[in-house]
């Protein structure tokens, strides 16, 4: 899109009403573009100008005092005024030297009429022209989106696009992909494709959580990239941009800009649910592994294009609950954020192999290299899977993790997705995802709870909870906070929000139930695993703070 859009002060001086005018200062800002067109006579109310006018004025305000004169240049020039035009007459006869030292210092055009003329003239020309110069660049943006719209169906959309773009902005564009090679509309040498590949890896990748506005990046003093994230369900898929050299990004580019993100976005999001559409060989073997289907660790390596020589890589099972609290306005469906959660685990240096059954995924993630620290990069897919599943279904959302030990062998599949599912079954007991870090749980998932269970919990907490439950009472919470906090009766009663006196009391009453050994070592255990035995199969107790 061409900048004929926009009216400069240059060629309003070419303008009929402008015929008896003559710059006097200030000649190379002359290209500076006109917004709009104001009469103002006091340096007082210069205040309330925007940026962009062109300023009319007799000198009224101001005259032959030099004090005045300049305050009333200054501040146009503070508040980024264009331009001054001022009708020489009885007010002001002449331009003094020292305004026009000031305005080519500062390079704002200064023009003087040297015969009488009419501002509402003037403004009404000025006015006019622009007005019809933004429309007309309104329907050229229009037609930009209706040819966008066009392309972004046809094969090969992103090339063609992108060379659409460029035509319209008249300068050089690019689309960049973290994991892939950016594309260059026109085509560039290859040493400055590369240099400038690395300059933006550099500066956009460390953009994790994308802004969905226009940024600018200074290259120096001439020239600067102006860039914006191609988003989708809060995933940053590319990014677009323009290198612009002696020119400011104006918003009728930054809307041409926008335009074309917004159609690269639905290309890329086509892209990536065709290509998990065409998945269904993995979405197979997949479900084979997690079902124990008979397959032998060759067969699975092959299915999974795997050298059988190479060293198997490692994976991880990870299984994602959610739940909505409350009523919510309808959202787009989970299942649709497959896509999104492939390409950023892609990005993360997994193969993924997902499935979304119901309120929960289960995940396959095979590490593409080895990692040295696989926590910390599970650490990061987890708050970013978080952070695309809240902004897709809502804030209000309760989400949990499971995650199993690591492995190589592709035939434990089944075992590993069975520790997933266990760390997430007991997350809100052990407060950690991660199914290494369950310790007693670990052998609690596997014990009946009819009868075993019930029957341990009966022997070691019974006499408690019958009390709490004929009285009212929190003794079982009591107890389970004094053992965690290693029978510190001073930390369990500010935890508890109670007087140590309470707590004593409390302590006396737990000896008549459940025996006066109930700290000692043996007991101990048995009473540590009772209590979480308790909160695991739901039979919570009444757990009040305070007591009177």
């Amino acid at each position: 899109m061409s900048n004929d859009w926009r009216l400069t002060v240059g060629e309003a001086l070419r303008r009929p009403s402008f015929q008896h005018a003559q710059v006097v200062a200030g000649s190379k800002g002359l290209s500076r573009p006109i917004r709009w067109v104001h009469v103002l006579e006091s340096a007082d109310t210069g205040k309330y100008l925007n940026g962009g006018e062109l300023i009319l004025t007799t000198g009224l305000g101001f005259g032959e005092a030099k004090d005045k004169r300049l305050a009333y240049l200054s501040e146009l020039i503070h508040q980024k005024a264009v331009g001054l035009c001022v009708e020489l007459g009885s007010y002001l006869p002449m331009i003094p030297l020292d305004m026009l030292e000031m305005a080519d210092h500062h390079q704002f055009p200064l023009i003087v009429f040297h015969q009488p003329v009419r501002f509402v003239d003037i403004t009404l020309d000025l006015h006019e022209h622009l007005t019809n110069r933004q429309l007309r660049a309104l329907r050229d943006l229009e037609s930009y989106s209706r040819s966008l719209q066009q392309l972004s169906l046809q094969s090969h959309g992103l090339p063609k696009l992108l060379q659409h773009f460029q035509s319209a902005v008249q300068t050089q564009v690019f689309l960049f992909t973290p994991d892939s090679v950016p594309l260059f509309s026109p085509p560039v040498a290859q040493v400055v494709q590369t240099e400038l590949s690395a300059f933006m890896r550099e500066h956009f990748v460390a953009d994790n959580m994308a802004n969905p506005n226009a940024h600018f990046l200074p290259l120096n003093d001439k020239k600067q990239i102006v860039y914006q994230p191609v988003m989708a369900m809060g995933h940053l898929l590319a990014y677009v941009g323009m290198v612009l050299y002696e020119r400011t990004a104006d918003e009728f580019i930054l809307l041409t800009l926008d335009n074309t993100v917004h159609a690269i976005a639905q290309i890329l999001m086509r892209k990536m649910f065709v290509e998990e559409q065409s998945l269904a060989m993995e979405y197979r073997l997949f479900d084979d592994l997690l079902a124990r289907r008979p397959l032998t660790e060759e067969q699975i390596r092959t299915i999974m294009g795997l050298s059988a020589s190479a060293r198997p890589p490692a994976y991880h099972l990870m299984m994602l609950s959610f739940e909505r609290n409350g009523s919510q306005e309808e959202t787009l469906p989970p299942h649709d954020a497959t896509a999104v959660f492939r390409s950023l685990l892609e990005r993360l240096g997994f193969r993924p192999f997902i499935r979304c059954v119901g309120n929960r995924f289960t995940f396959l993630l095979v590490e593409k290299q080895p990692v040295s620290r696989p926590r910390k990069l599970l650490d990061r897919v987890m708050a970013e899977l978080q952070r695309i599943l809240v902004q897709l279904i809502g804030a209000d959302t309760t989400i949990r993790f499971g995650v199993s030990r690591s492995s190589q062998r592709f035939t434990d599949a089944s075992k590993h997705l069975a520790e997933a599912e266990q760390a997430l079954l007991f997350q809100h007991e052990s407060a950690s995802p991660y199914f290494a870090d369950l310790g007693l749980f670990r052998l609690l998932f596997h014990i009946p709870q009819e009868p075993v269970l019930h029957s341990f919990i009966s022997d070691y907490l019974g006499p408690l909870i019958q009390y709490d439950e004929k009285h009212g009472s929190s003794l079982v919470h009591t107890l389970r906070v004094y053992l965690d906090c290693h029978l510190s009766k001073q930390e369990t009663a500010e935890k508890l929000f109670i007087h140590r006196q309470t707590l004593y009391h409390r302590l006396e009453k737990i000896k008549e139930c459940i025996g006066e050994d109930f700290a000692s070592p043996e007991r101990r255990i048995c009473l540590e695993i009772a209590l979480r035995t308790v909160s695991w199969t739901h039979k919570e107790f009444p757990a009040h703070q305070t007591q009177k």
